[in-house]
């Protein structure tokens, strides 16, 4: 028997939702990266913008109940009692249209990975648009890693000029953020339909995190932590007691270092778990050994503290070192992720001082080698070794860091003093130059 919310009418009754049946067929099953399917995503969102599918949710709703102007007056009858018909196909637009973008954008950072030779984390990312699944097998510290994560990249964020838009359509009224240099009619249009007014505009600002757009932030941090957390579950040592207990969960399908005792139902497992000695009876309770409470509980909080440690450290140490070794021209020609600002801005420059703890002062040396950008005659590499040497780092680490040869690390240095100094070192700067 089906309920009220099931829809009650084939899909090609919506021809829209033909896009919902592709976006699940292209995705369903995906495990590994092919560039090909890139052109193929591009395509499927176009045509879900087209559509509709990024509008607000009550945009969304009325453009599914005009697409649906065709049903018969019978099924018109029936329908109209059930607004949860036309809110359940919108929350299943907005869930693909979302599906979509994390998909395409994994396969755009795929692409940029496979370049720089990370094709190990390749794995990790969500090719087939569903990065809960990747949480869910992280557990919980993957989840609060996560969390944090997104939480202080979102925060981190610069305010740029935008235009506000006010839109009327059917009776009913939206704002919506236009972006600088943006179409306003065609993003209108695609969001509400041709026949949407634009009732006013006004200037205003949006706030754009370091990496701008929410599917490429949502597929690296996902990635990214689900790596984390399964390479330091690999690391994790246990004490014989513990592995036996572990063994034994993982006999029932669950996951390392559950607190059994603090957990409902499972009745059949704790007492077996009880017969072996891992939990104690007490009344209608179940009570842990000691021993393996404490070790378990302190593992858990190890774990926590290193998935957020190593996850904050993957997601921010290629950045530092995209901005550090290449100037605006380079970072604009090649970009490190898709959407990451080419420039980042003070607010953005926050996010690495969480790498100070590592020993690094990188949000300090990013400002100095941004703010030195096209005024020193040293590029790439030099300048980014000479500011790591200045700022206190020996040559034989910036070498192997950098990757430079320890003699041009050392010049490169001199010239950067030199023109801290206000000299103008050039017959130095001619002679490095003559090297390479």
């Amino acid at each position: 028997m089906k309920s009220e919310n099931e829809p009650r009418i084939p899909y090609d009754a919506i021809p829209s939702l033909a896009h919902v049946q592709r976006a699940n067929e292209m995705l369903t099953g995906i495990s590994s990266f092919d560039t090909a399917r890139i052109v193929e995503l591009e395509g499927l969102k176009e045509k879900m913008e087209d559509s509709g599918f990024g509008s607000p949710f009550r945009g969304l709703v009325q453009r599914t109940m005009d697409e649906a102007g065709d049903l018969s007056e019978a099924e018109w009858s029936d329908l109209k009692k059930q607004n949860a018909y036309f809110r359940y196909i919108a929350n299943l637009k907005k869930y693909s249209m979302a599906r979509v973008n994390i998909a395409l954008d994994a396969h755009r950072i795929a692409r940029g990975f496979a370049k720089m030779g990370y094709g190990d984390v390749v794995g990790h990312l969500p090719l087939d648009g569903n990065h809960i699944r990747l949480l869910m097998d992280a557990g919980d510290d993957g989840v609060v890693a996560y969390r944090e994560l997104m939480d202080r990249v979102e925060l981190a964020a610069e305010k740029k000029g935008c235009f506000i838009a006010k839109v009327k359509f059917n009776g009913a009224t939206e704002s919506v953020q236009v972006a600088e240099g943006e179409n306003l009619e065609m993003k209108i249009s695609r969001m509400f339909g041709v026949n949407a007014e634009i009732v006013s505009t006004r200037p205003g600002f949006r706030n754009v995190p370091i990496i701008g757009a929410k599917g490429v932030r949502i597929a690296l941090v996902s990635a990214i932590v689900h790596y984390a957390s399964r390479s330091i579950g690999k690391e994790m040592g246990m004490g014989a007691e513990s592995a036996l207990y572990n063994s034994r969960l993982a006999e029932f399908g669950i996951r390392p270092d559950v607190r059994m005792d603090l957990v409902s139902g499972f009745e059949k497992e704790k007492a077996e778990l009880a017969k072996a000695g891992f939990l104690v009876r007490a009344g209608e309770k179940y009570a842990m050994k000691d021993s393996i409470k404490a070790e378990i509980m302190g593992r858990k909080k190890k774990r926590r503290e290193e998935t957020r440690r190593r996850s904050a450290l993957l997601l921010l140490s290629p950045m530092f070192k995209f901005y550090l070794m290449n100037n605006e021209e380079a970072r604009r020609k090649e970009n490190l992720y898709p959407s990451l600002a080419i420039t980042p801005g003070d607010k953005h420059l926050m996010l690495f001082s969480y790498m100070d703890s590592e020993g690094l002062p990188a949000r300090a040396l990013l400002k100095r080698k941004l703010g030195m950008e096209g005024k020193v005659p040293l590029a790439g590499k030099e300048l980014a070794s000479a500011l790591l040497m200045d700022g206190g780092k020996d040559a034989a680490w910036v070498s192997e860091y950098i990757g430079i040869e320890k003699e041009k690390a050392e010049g490169a240095l001199h010239v950067l003093r030199n023109f801290s100094q206000g000299k103008r070192g050039a017959e130095f700067v001619g002679r490095i130059r003559k090297k390479d």
